[in-house]
């Protein structure tokens, strides 16, 4: 597994998945399946289906913000080269392996006098609340804002949020991240949407597509399995590969990464996937530009 990369606040926009695994991690602590048991490595180094809780850094224009903190998010902000405190954080619904990283950003605004701002969707907001009481002191304004239509600017991104099923489990938020075109280069947009399935047309219309009706030029997609096409679909609450491989809009975007994977997905089986789609792996950092994704050499890892 590849180290994480250090990008200075000068270079192009970026996004690091901190985080890459589904809710219950890889390696699964009670499972032997092949995946797992070439999770847990050899020798202390870990295999490259090793895979945390979902987080996800975005980083433009010297500043930078948490899409989700899951409950490995500590550890994933440790990793990087140095100390860094992100502008913003953004929670896109209260499921565990997406807010409970939450705790220590909190822990830093409450006891080390830390400033940060943190974002939900409104609806989300209470949930937050309910579940770190300690930090919504009563008749105090909360630590926590609702995210606003028009979206939050992170550098020279605008981070906006819109609701996406999720299945079995209701439903969840998406990111819809663009860079407007202007004197500092070409504009961009992207999606990170890591718990959903079943997103309509209309949805994907709206949300999933560049300005004018091209495709995006980065879609971030959440695919836990590889095929549970045997499993009833009333039970299931994320898109596996067989369905993102036949979506219109991910077929469309310049650049697609698969995350939010289970045990399901072996990371060094990817020739079946088409070009300029890649598996997700703990600290891959993904480039954020207009033009089509350029694969690179596979990352090296333990067999």
């Amino acid at each position: 597994m590849t180290g994480p990369v250090h990008i200075s606040p000068d270079q192009t926009d970026t996004l690091t998945l901190l985080g890459t695994g589904d809710s219950k991690g890889v390696p699964r602590f009670w499972c032997a399946c092949p995946v797992c048991t070439e999770a847990r490595g050899v020798n202390g180094q870990p295999g490259v289906n090793r895979r945390t809780r979902t987080a996800t850094l975005l980083r433009s224009g010297g500043q930078s913000a948490l899409l989700d903190a899951g409950p490995d998010t500590h550890a994933g902000l440790a990793r990087l080269n140095g100390p860094l405190v992100p502008d913003a954080v953004f929670i896109s619904h209260a499921h565990n392996d997406h807010l409970l990283g939450l705790g220590d950003l909190l822990d830093y605004v409450r006891y080390a006098a830390g400033r940060l701002r943190v974002y939900a969707p409104p609806e989300v907001v209470p949930e937050i609340a309910a579940r770190f009481p300690y930090a919504f002191p009563e008749g105090e304004g909360g630590p926590v804002q609702p995210i606003p239509p028009q979206g939050v600017p992170v550098g020279e991104v605008v981070v906006r949020a819109f609701r996406v099923p999720h299945g079995a489990n209701g439903h969840s938020h998406a990111y819809r991240l663009d860079r407007p075109a202007g004197a500092g280069g070409d504009g961009w947009s992207a999606a990170v949407v890591t718990d959903a399935i079943g997103i309509p047309p209309e949805l994907a219309r709206e949300w999933l597509r560049a300005p004018g009706g091209a495709g995006l030029d980065t879609l971030v997609l959440g695919t836990s399995f590889e095929d549970e096409s045997g499993a009833p679909l009333t039970g299931r609450s994320v898109y596996d590969v067989r369905e993102a491989l036949t979506l219109p809009w991910a077929q469309a975007a310049g650049q697609v990464v698969l995350t939010h994977l289970s045990h399901g997905v072996d990371v060094r089986h990817a020739g079946h996937l088409p070009p300029g789609w890649q598996y997700a792996r703990d600290d891959l950092t993904v480039h954020l530009p207009a033009a089509p994704y350029r694969p690179g050499p596979p990352p090296t890892h333990n067999l």
